[in-house]
């Protein structure tokens, strides 16, 4: 692992448990193993880290959320991949996802951040528009119907951190995964 990558790492850890007023960089640098002039020399100032770090989330995010989804056939499986791939991503990487939790509507993540970090979901947003076009869910607002199904994605990460077990269950898998449809379908 590089020094930028176990900066990236020691922040992410410190972020989540001192949040961000609370973890000076000398505190990161020392839990990177890297001086703190080391620190600087990747990120200019911490909101710079902080932005750095929520789009290396999202990037790894992106990846595993459509991972295999363009073998699916229907709408309902690639939503369903999409479901399991993210509770995948949200159970392998719980750091990220609490980070995520902490940080997703923080003032330190600045604007064009975000804007960066939804672009990386576009596949997405215009599979739920095809839906909605092919009416196959409700024809809502793009926004309310993507805050249900994050809604529902997010809550069960929770609910499967904490029973890791069911994860690994596909009868429990099928269940968990008709909430989220029931909510949106036509």
């Amino acid at each position: 692992m590089d020094k930028r990558e176990r900066i990236l790492k020691a922040a992410l850890k410190l972020f989540n448990t001192y949040g961000f007023d609370n973890t000076p960089t000398a505190r990161i640098s020392k839990e990177a193993g890297v001086a703190t002039g080391t620190l600087f020399n990747y990120f200019d100032t911490k909101e710079e880290l902080i932005n750095s770090l929520y789009l290396n989330c999202k990037d790894s995010l992106a990846r595993q959320v459509t991972h295999g989804i363009d073998q699916e056939k229907t709408f309902r499986s690639k939503l369903k991949k999409i479901y399991v791939n993210y509770l995948g991503w949200g159970i392998d990487n719980t750091e990220e996802f609490l980070f995520f939790q902490q940080f997703c509507n923080s003032p330190y993540i600045g604007e064009i951040t975000r804007k960066e970090g939804l672009s990386k979901f576009n596949s997405l947003l215009e599979l739920i528009t095809e839906g909605m076009e092919n009416e196959i869910i409700k024809n809502v607002n793009l926004n309310y119907i993507n805050t249900v199904i994050l809604g529902i994605l997010n809550s069960s990460i929770h609910y499967f951190i904490t029973n890791p077990s069911l994860a690994r269950d596909d009868e429990f898998l099928e269940i968990s995964f008709g909430f989220l449809w029931d909510s949106i379908k036509k």
